[in-house]
């Protein structure tokens, strides 16, 4: 099983997904969890009184968000926006996208979306500010607590709505606010 980690080199016009290099396991697990997320996202809003088009955003949705998760804690992907707090920054602000999808999917659901997403984004600038590595992911993590509790008393009508941002808030808080690995260009003091 020693080419589970071989590395690939990433062409440039992936590495805000993956970083300038992966491994087999890294990819095959970003791919194995987007893919698990769309077919569930597909499966339970199969019978939803929603267009054909809105599931298909749905499932892009799906794939982006689960596959974010697990590409936030790899090394490759990790490495690559470490160096750059306004790659960071940039990134966030690029996923005020998603909650806005979210809406127009579930109309019925904007109130929930809405708080839960802007405490997620909210929250990840704040863990992003953090300089000690360990305050950050305790930080973090504390947060991500406080936004699944949010998240519980949020008055959804669409589950999957909020699997979704929860899954948002695993990806945003924790996953990538948090440095977990280091590079020569920055050291978080411990």
């Amino acid at each position: 099983m020693n080419f589970l980690n071989n590395k690939i080199r990433v062409h440039r016009f992936f590495s805000e997904l993956f970083g300038h290099e992966t491994t087999v396991f890294d990819l095959l697990a970003i791919v194995t969890s987007s893919f698990s997320f769309a077919g569930i996202a597909l499966f339970l809003s199969w019978n939803a009184d929603i267009s054909i088009l809105k599931k298909v955003v749905l499932a892009m949705l799906a794939l982006d968000v689960a596959g974010g998760v697990v590409a936030n804690f790899t090394r490759g992907t990790n490495n690559y926006y470490a160096d750059s707090l306004r790659k960071r920054y940039l990134f966030i602000g690029l996923h005020l996208l998603q909650p806005l999808m979210l809406i127009w999917i579930f109309p019925s659901d904007l109130i929930a979306i809405l708080c839960v997403s802007l405490f997620t984004l909210t929250s990840s600038i704040l863990v992003l500010n953090i300089n000690n590595k360990d305050n950050q992911r305790v930080g973090a993590i504390t947060l991500l607590l406080v936004c699944f509790l949010l998240s519980a008393v949020s008055n959804f009508n669409e589950p999957l709505a909020q699997m979704t941002l929860q899954l948002f808030s695993v990806k945003l808080i924790f996953a990538f606010s948090v440095i977990w690995t280091t590079t020569n260009k920055r050291e978080i003091a411990n």
